[in-house]
């Protein structure tokens, strides 16, 4: 973890790290993850199999699949203790894990949108002043942009009155991703978790995010986890 790496994270809440786990190492959960798809009769070879997820809401496709689809031992396999020992220095605290979830969005064959996103951060209200922990993304494939990625609010840690973050979404969804605004001298963007297999976001807690459209033709493979400070 270099300072420029911490400098980052403090000002963003949200740091991406390229090629921080090797191929070999996430392509065993993608093939598992595949393999899966297919035997459920859900997905294969770049096609939808079956209508069942059809009449699911485009945000409960993610968690629908994330239930019928599990990885034995996700933590031990993508998080290194490297890794682990990066996140705790981000934190400045010892942190206890919960069990990882695969993130899973199917093609959705509609127009990608920043419109009536889930925005959300996955804690209470109570802990926002510290940082309560540390959410690591790990791409298991290439997302491209459109792709489905998970989508952060850049900055949205620092956000004190939480009353503020309807009007700043409200204003970046006017505008494209790459569109910045400055609430109380607080920079705020939207940022797309793209990347290739093995890359990895490390963010605050704190931070408002949302699963995103999948625009594209393929399937978005990620995984996810939770570390909290202990």
């Amino acid at each position: 973890m270099t300072t420029e790496q911490e400098k980052a994270f403090r000002e963003k809440g949200c740091i991406y790290i390229p090629g921080a786990l090797e191929k070999n190492v996430v392509q065993p959960v993608k093939d598992h993850v595949l393999k899966e798809l297919k035997g459920l009769n859900i997905w294969s070879t770049g096609r939808v199999l079956s209508q069942k997820l059809k009449g699911v809401p485009v945000f409960q496709q993610t968690g629908k699949l994330g239930q019928l689809i599990s990885y034995p031992g996700l933590n031990e396999k993508l998080v290194s203790q490297e890794l682990y020992s990066d996140m705790c220095i981000l934190a400045g605290a010892s942190l206890q894990a919960q069990t990882g979830q695969l993130l899973i969005s199917l093609p959705h064959q509609i127009a990608w949108t920043l419109e009536g996103l889930n925005w959300h951060r996955d804690i209470s209200k109570s802990p926002l002043r510290g940082i309560p922990g540390v959410q690591v993304f790990v791409l298991l494939d290439t997302v491209a942009v459109n792709g489905g990625a998970t989508l952060a609010l850049v900055g949205s840690h620092k956000l004190k009155n939480q009353s503020q973050t309807k009007e700043v979404i409200s204003v970046l969804t006017s505008h494209s991703a790459n569109h910045s605004v400055n609430i109380g001298g607080i920079e705020l963007s939207i940022m797309e978790m793209l990347g290739r297999p093995g890359d990895v976001y490390l963010m605050d807690m704190r931070v408002l995010h949302t699963p995103s459209i999948n625009a594209t033709r393929n399937v978005r493979l990620m995984a996810t986890a939770r570390y909290f400070a202990e």
